[in-house]
């Protein structure tokens, strides 16, 4: 056996651990890390039971531990789970988890096979098997053991997140973005809507799936009109659906306005309310606090996003790179998403990670390839531990700054890589 194929062997079992150690501090523990009352877990649990039977309460934050954050139709896709009860609710959503980290491997694979056959990568993917028999796929094979082994994943098992499944949608919707066809654009922008509907600050991305695109031959930007609103219009079914909720209970609409865009979700640990996100946004909210500073918390993750977004959109429509520009928009916007929301945890780098993937499978010649693999196997180890360290130290350091400058280092090297295009 291949040390390539050993080590994505090696990864599996790793993540495996993983699930089995979840699954011992779920149901033998009553440890104050995390126990059946103590999980993310419960939050979606609870949401699955509340949309069908208490709706106006979707968003009251009595009813839950962690605050829920996503738009009404999502908690419709917990109540399966919620109806199992809590204990058996829990097991299956956990192997639905694991389950889903397989999916991501087999989209990742067939997003570089689309990639290969459009743009004669040096990869030989005719089928799924020549991923593990194949030497040219050696690299693919090992980005995906460390996106399998990375410790974000144990964090997503371990607080029953929900990374994983928006994964699987956004890069869903890459797949049929790719294939460039109406109806593959209108299934692309529904994929893209569901995971906006999971994970709403991923609106974000909707400026990078369009196509606009800058053409050297005239000097002027091509915007293909018809493609973006076929696009929009499988994000805006989902959204309006959403938008109906919000227009029978105007109750629901200002939880979810507070609960998204105030900036005042933090942990009270004895007298100190502390927030362990290693977002910017975050960081500077603290600072702010304790160097008694007044700001709108809104109106700084205004002004603080658009710093970021403005420079690298502004590169990126004057591109002419029409070739990579859909994987790296994700990129793009994602790093953009976890820099600048105000919560931004370690558990989040699963939706960021098959990105940093693809994009430095398909742009290996760019010069400073390595830094982006540098911030990935960084990302992989060092977030979750730093997010512990926090912990101990907040105290007298009350800042989460590793992922934050990974993400920065990242973002920065995506500059340059436009500004040289």
């Amino acid at each position: 056996m291949k040390t390539t194929q050993f080590f994505f062997i090696l990864a599996c079992v790793i993540n495996f651990c993983y699930l089995i150690l979840t699954f011992f501090f779920f149901y033998f523990l009553d440890s104050p890390i995390m126990n059946k009352d103590n999980n993310d877990f419960l939050t979606f649990y609870n949401a699955g039971l509340i949309v069908i039977k208490d709706l106006p309460n979707l968003y009251n934050p009595s009813k839950y531990l962690f605050p829920f954050r996503y738009f009404p139709i999502s908690a419709y896709f917990f109540t399966p789970f919620s109806i199992l009860g809590l204990e058996v609710g829990y097991f299956v959503f956990q192997i639905f988890n694991f389950l889903l980290n397989i999916t991501i491997i087999y989209l990742i694979y067939k997003i570089i096979q689309l990639y290969s056959n459009l743009n004669n990568l040096n990869y030989e993917l005719e089928n799924f098997r020549d991923l593990f028999n194949k030497p040219e796929n050696n690299s693919i094979l090992y980005q995906s053991a460390i996106l399998i082994i990375m410790l974000p994943q144990f964090m997503n098992y371990f607080l029953g997140q929900i990374n994983t499944l928006v994964s699987i949608f956004i890069l869903t919707s890459v797949f049929y973005f790719l294939k460039e066809d109406d109806k593959s654009n209108f299934i692309g922008g529904l994929m893209l809507g569901f995971a906006i509907l999971i994970k709403p600050t991923l609106i974000l991305l909707i400026p990078f799936i369009l196509p606009i695109y800058y053409s050297k031959s005239t000097k002027k930007i091509d915007f293909q009109f018809k493609t973006t609103i076929i696009r929009l219009s499988g994000i805006s079914i989902l959204m309006l659906s959403s938008s109906i909720y919000f227009i029978m209970s105007p109750k629901l609409l200002e939880g979810f306005i507070e609960v998204n865009f105030t900036g005042n979700y933090t942990t009270i640990i004895g007298d100190l309310d502390i927030n362990a996100s290693f977002s910017l946004t975050r960081n500077l909210i603290t600072l702010f606090q304790l160097i008694e500073f007044n700001v709108d918390n809104f109106i700084l993750f205004l002004i603080i996003i658009l710093s970021f977004m403005l420079p690298i959109l502004t590169y990126f429509v004057l591109s002419s790179n029409k070739t990579n520009k859909l994987i790296d928009g994700y990129l793009i916007g994602i790093s953009i998403i976890l820099i600048t929301y105000y919560d931004s945890w370690p558990h989040y780098l699963i939706i960021l990670a098959p990105f940093i993937i693809l994009f430095t499978l398909i742009n290996k010649n760019f010069k400073y390839y390595n830094i982006i693999r540098f911030v990935h196997h960084f990302l992989a180890i060092l977030v979750v531990i730093s997010w512990g360290i926090f912990y101990i130290t907040y105290e007298f350091f009350p800042f989460n700054l590793c992922g934050l400058i990974l993400l920065i280092l990242l973002y920065f090297t995506l500059i340059i890589f436009y500004k040289q295009q």
